[in-house]
């Protein structure tokens, strides 16, 4: 599932027909499991998908989709995968993501998106809003998206980032500060593919298959690319190249970004964070620094205990929160 203030979204398996959706995509199985998406709140750009600029008091069905009977749910920013999840072929994946205005759903490959179109956010090669979802000709095998506030990314199966919308604050990682209306490939120094990604409102992430972090977008003294303070934004406070995070000493797995901060997950389930520190759960300020944390919105520190799977952690939120299944 995925939130932010102003809506929501998420999939449902469909339990009644009481309540129907238009049919968006379809399996060629014979035998199928029907899922709706349903989504609420606030709609004035049409990012609710439901044809008109309106308000949704409660969850109400936008989309069916006839999965298989067996289908995985795309990569998720903040979310370790477990290694039979993730190295899993030939199942469909399908995920959605919710940006400021904008949302967007990926299903086996392909990328409908809606919403506001100012900045080229929705990446069809205009600014005019959707407000249905539509299927993106520009982009192919993707395997999951990060919708920030003006821009956004997506993940393609080759570990290729993909980026479009406005770039004022370098969050493109194009070298440039100007709006983009396409997707366009980011040309990191990375040599491995990548293999997670997430975005804020300004600034985006992402994780290579051997664990390295690459950071980029705005940084106006918070620290939040993590980059430490000998790395300055060079226009508007952001940086438009994807840089290395060099301070992290372990390999990380997962990622997410906040409004003024980014948090990581290793594999075992340590929890690093950098940035604003109002949002970190601590009391020192150690801005651009990546360190580990124990989140003190709990008695004791977070652990990996024996048995527990590390993909019922996930880091989210715009000011900062750390889930765990089982957790109070």
């Amino acid at each position: 599932m995925a939130l932010l203030g102003h809506r929501c979204a998420s999939f449902m398996r469909r339990m009644s027909t009481s309540v129907s959706a238009p049919l968006l995509w379809k399996a060629e199985n014979d035998a199928v499991t029907t899922v709706q998406l349903l989504s609420w709140g606030r709609g004035a750009s049409g990012q609710l998908g439901g044809g008109i600029e309106e308000m949704r008091l409660y969850p109400s069905p936008v989309a069916t989709l006839h999965l298989p009977p067996s289908f995985n749910l795309c990569p998720i920013p903040g979310r370790l995968c477990l290694p039979s999840v993730e190295n899993a072929s030939g199942l469909t994946e399908v995920g959605i993501s919710c940006g400021l205005f904008h949302s967007s759903l990926v299903v086996d490959g392909k990328l409908w998106i809606w919403g506001k179109g100012d900045g080229g956010r929705l990446g069809f090669g205009h600014e005019y809003p959707a407000f249905l979802p539509t299927l993106n000709p520009n982009l192919d095998s993707i395997r999951s998206t990060a919708l920030g506030g003006v821009h956004s990314v997506a993940l393609s199966s080759l570990g290729q980032v993909f980026t479009w919308g406005y770039g004022g604050f370098g969050a493109l990682g194009h070298s440039v500060y100007h709006r983009e209306l396409l997707p366009r490939m980011v040309e990191g120094s990375w040599n491995a593919k990548i293999r997670h990604i997430a975005t804020a409102g300004t600034h985006t992430a992402a994780i290579t298959e051997s664990g390295e972090l690459y950071t980029w977008g705005r940084d106006q003294g918070d620290g939040r690319l993590g980059l430490g303070p000998n790395c300055g934004p060079n226009e508007g406070g952001g940086l438009s190249i994807p840089s290395k995070v060099k301070a992290l000493p372990v390999p990380v797995a997962a990622v997410s970004c906040g409004g003024f901060f980014t948090m990581v997950l290793t594999q075992e389930g340590q929890l690093w964070n950098w940035g604003a520190c109002g949002a970190l759960g601590g009391v020192i300020v150690v801005k651009g620094a990546p360190r580990l944390r124990a989140a003190r919105c709990h008695p004791s520190a977070p652990r990996l205990k024996a048995g527990d799977a590390p993909s019922r952690r996930r880091c989210l939120g715009t000011q900062g929160a750390c889930l765990r299944q089982g957790a109070t």
